[in-house]
């Protein structure tokens, strides 16, 4: 059996992947975000506010104490969680804003690296953890300031952790993906921003049309 771990699964790519692993036999589904506790295909969906460290703590201990004593031939964590928000130049973004914006899309995805690679060290025989990045860890964007800043950083940590599992021979495999331009939620949200906030909305909302 295979074990799978995403996070965000309510909306967009996350929910797509969910749907498709559900379906998939001999796999167990974990799948984090705010919706409410419940069984989901193939799973369970478990509620966590990622913007919390201590809640994100709490939901691993959850995991654990759920997996005790359980083997898997692969797990897999997909820290595919994310907010675009805020959006606007630096000095007029809100502070509170900016900080649960680099909480869930930087320090919640190294909090659940973290655990899952202590939890699985010796519970699965392949180890892998998908870091969903952007093409916003790589080109700055005008208004996008806090997510081009937590991509980048997620970008960075994926390589070390590579690293520190390639020195230490862990078989743990550890890659930063960005997927490209995909039509979610979070689109969405960009494409409402006004052009003071994000300069190159338009572009954006010619992507969609």
């Amino acid at each position: 059996m295979d074990l799978y771990i995403v996070t965000g699964h309510t909306k967009g790519l996350g929910r797509a992947l969910v749907e498709q692993l559900g379906g998939e036999p001999d796999i167990e589904l974990i799948a984090l975000g705010r919706a409410a506790d419940g069984p989901i295909p193939g799973g369970a969906q478990l509620f966590v506010d990622l913007a919390l460290p201590r809640a994100v703590e709490a939901v691993c201990d959850r995991i654990e104490e759920r997996l005790r004593g359980k083997r898997f031939e692969k797990a897999v964590l997909v820290n595919n969680a994310g907010v675009i928000s805020p959006v606007g130049m630096l000095d007029r973004v809100d502070a509170s804003e900016l900080e649960r914006s680099l909480a869930v899309n930087f320090a919640a995805p190294i909090l659940l690296m973290r655990r899952f690679l202590i939890a699985m060290a010796t519970a699965a025989k392949v180890k892998r953890v998908i870091n969903i990045s952007s093409g916003a860890a790589r080109r700055p964007y005008f208004g996008w300031g806090a997510y081009c800043a937590a991509k980048a950083g997620l970008d960075m940590i994926s390589r070390v952790a590579a690293l520190e599992a390639q020195t230490a021979m862990t078989g743990v495999q550890v890659v930063s993906l960005a997927p490209g331009v995909i039509d979610t939620p979070m689109q969405g949200v960009v494409r409402s921003a006004s052009p003071e906030e994000f300069v190159d909305v338009e572009r954006f909302r010619a992507m969609k049309a």
